[in-house]
């Protein structure tokens, strides 16, 4: 069994394990990053700065600290919904056709399907 911090962005539902997890803070406060990567949301200020990644959606009004490899960084979401235990045997193998690997695996609840986010791909990002 594993523990997974679940939430919404862009109208999906999606996880990620409570491992790599610090902190849920509110987008309040967050600044642009003149010239920013494509999936750079902006930063947070702080010692030191926190960059924001928003891969899954931009737009939402939370973001999930996330510490993976010595690397924190920010995770834009929509909504953080809760704690999630997860049998490892039934997360799915991730869905074909991610031109970048953010999906590590899939859990159908009945119907609906909650993405499973690698950090250390999120991470990757930066």
């Amino acid at each position: 069994m594993t523990t997974m911090v679940c939430f919404t962005a862009a109208g999906a539902a999606y996880c990620i394990p409570v491992e790599a997890t610090r902190a849920v803070r509110r987008t309040t406060g967050m600044i642009t990053l003149p010239a920013a990567r494509p999936d750079v949301a902006g930063l947070i200020p702080g010692d030191p700065p926190l960059t924001v990644l928003a891969p899954l959606g931009a737009g939402g009004s939370h973001i999930l600290v996330v510490e993976i490899a010595a690397r924190s960084f920010g995770l834009q979401v929509d909504t953080v919904t809760g704690l999630r235990r997860v049998d490892e045997a039934d997360i799915r193998p991730a869905p074909r056709g991610q031109d970048r690997s953010l999906i590590s695996g899939m859990i159908d609840t009945g119907g609906d399907l909650i993405m499973v986010t690698n950090p250390s791909a999120l991470a990757e990002r930066l």
